[in-house]
């Protein structure tokens, strides 16, 4: 059961990446304070380090484009915890029914979700 749940976790996560991405001006999320951590068109400056000519001149931090990426903006820190669910899942993971059958309700779990929340919570009203 807790496989579900984070396979559920991962779908939400996994939705928010792919509105931050793609229906970023049509979501929620256009609203939040922090723009610079959330907006994908501008998080790069999260990462890397810019001379007064506007040139890119390495990392921001160590790590900030690598190992430590996911401390840079919304999206990748998203990418980081829906790969940490699934990875807990995998682990976690306890018979409900037969393997094929709980195969198919862990896809479920996390392709319904992922619709719900990307077609609907995530994008403004």
């Amino acid at each position: 059961m807790i496989s579900v749940i984070l396979m559920i976790l991962a779908g939400i996560l996994n939705s928010c990446m792919d509105v931050l991405q793609f229906k970023y001006q049509n979501s929620i999320f256009k609203f939040w304070k922090s723009q610079q951590w959330i907006d994908p068109s501008k998080s790069s400056q999260n990462k890397w380090k810019y001379d007064e000519f506007g040139m890119w001149t390495g990392e921001k931090f160590f790590g900030s484009s690598t190992f430590l990426v996911f401390l840079t903006d919304f999206w990748h820190l998203c990418k980081f915890l829906m790969l940490l669910s699934i990875s807990a899942a995998i682990i976690f993971y306890t018979p409900l029914v037969n393997w094929w059958i709980d195969i198919l309700i862990l896809y479920c779990s996390f392709t319904v979700t992922f619709e719900l929340f990307y077609s609907k919570i995530f994008i403004k009203r």
